[in-house]
């Protein structure tokens, strides 16, 4: 069995090592950022249209690092990129983002 090297034992590797009260607290962070900056339309539109790939988009934030540590520190980044994984969790965003606006 190959050993795989983990620099930090505390970020998760799979959703259900996430708490779900840590999962929402995240979506809400999200959402709030959103709306604070205007960005609830285009964010909608971009969430909705990216549903079906939602498990391919989590894997994009990858590549926007820069733009989403932004909003989001440390192990917190990847925490939320494992979130949008799951087809739920995209439309509770949705649902957060129009609920603060």
């Amino acid at each position: 069995m190959l050993a795989v090297f983990n620099p930090n034992p505390e970020i998760p590797r799979v959703l259900e090592d996430i708490p779900e009260s840590e999962q929402r607290a995240l979506l809400e962070k999200a959402a709030t950022w959103i709306v604070r900056r205007g960005l609830t339309a285009p964010a909608i539109l971009f969430l909705e249209t990216g549903k079906p790939l939602n498990f391919l988009g989590s894997q994009l934030l990858i590549g926007l690092s820069p733009f989403v540590q932004a909003i989001f520190k440390g192990d917190e980044y990847h925490k939320f990129a494992l979130i949008l994984e799951k087809d739920a969790n995209v439309e509770l965003l949705i649902e957060l983002i129009e609920g603060h606006s």
